[in-house]
């Protein structure tokens, strides 16, 4: 099952990395900003990016430390963040084809973790998690960002089901609650946590991920019947032809808990 998944992702971003290397929201998010001015990154730092897509975070660290290493499921993207930092000049940039639940790093090897907006790919969050923790020096920090949902379970459901009919490779998004009860069972100590809600337009969102007319119609019709826990989250207005609806962020900065 978790292999099916995790041959979905590679399906659909490897031919979706263009789209995600001009995704503003991936490129210039909020989320990105958030992490590169709250973490206090060192020169000598050797960093990993985890599920890198097209390499937005990986690049913005890369001036800021010794070394990145952005690695990638999906081969496509990995080449595509190798192009971005040759673009760039961005000489202190590695990247590889990686498993973000299986890292093929040593123990107590990285400053520096991140993990932006792939988190909800993951088969098995719980094991990515204690990679993460295992690749970190006692006291190293992870930056964190994914998409959160609510706490009730039926309305979290209806909008885990509403993200995968839009990509096939979506597998879960918790909510707060859950996502930081993860992180310290992994061994984190949670020092920042921001959240904010980022605007999506539906066709947009949904042709980045070539959805097609059937299931277009589809998702319309979800989100017209979307259970009252989820306006709050979803915010939907309707102009036209197309709804526009939010999606709630959250930024987490954490270091590994150390004797």
């Amino acid at each position: 099952m978790a292999n099916d998944l995790k041959a979905k992702v590679q399906t659909q971003f490897g031919a979706a990395s263009e789209a995600y290397a001009t995704s503003t929201i991936h490129a210039k998010g909020k989320s990105l900003k958030i992490l590169t001015d709250l973490i206090h990154a060192e020169p000598d730092w050797l960093m990993i990016d985890v599920a890198t897509g097209a390499g937005h975070t990986a690049l913005a660290f890369a001036p800021k430390v010794g070394k990145v290493i952005a690695t990638d499921l999906t081969e496509a993207m990995v080449n595509k963040a190798a192009d971005m930092a040759a673009q760039r000049g961005l000489t202190n940039v590695e990247t590889r084809p990686a498993d973000a639940e299986e890292l093929p790093f040593a123990d107590n090897t990285f400053d520096l973790v991140t993990c932006r907006i792939a988190f909800h790919h993951f088969p098995h969050p719980r094991q990515a998690l204690r990679e993460f923790a295992r690749v970190l020096k006692p006291g190293g920090v992870l930056g964190f960002a994914d998409n959160i949902s609510v706490a009730d379970k039926v309305a979290a459901q209806y909008y885990n089901d509403y993200e995968k009919l839009r990509d096939p490779s979506h597998v879960w998004v918790p909510s707060l609650e859950e996502l930081q009860a993860m992180l310290v069972e992994a061994g984190f100590v949670i020092e920042v946590t921001r959240q904010f809600s980022k605007e999506m337009e539906f066709h947009d969102w949904a042709d980045r991920m070539r959805v097609s007319a059937e299931d277009k119609e589809r998702l319309l019709e979800m989100m017209r019947n979307i259970p009252a826990p989820l306006e709050s989250l979803l915010m939907p207005h309707w102009e036209n032809d197309t709804v526009y609806f939010s999606l709630r962020e959250v930024v987490i900065i954490a270091h590994l808990w150390q004797d």
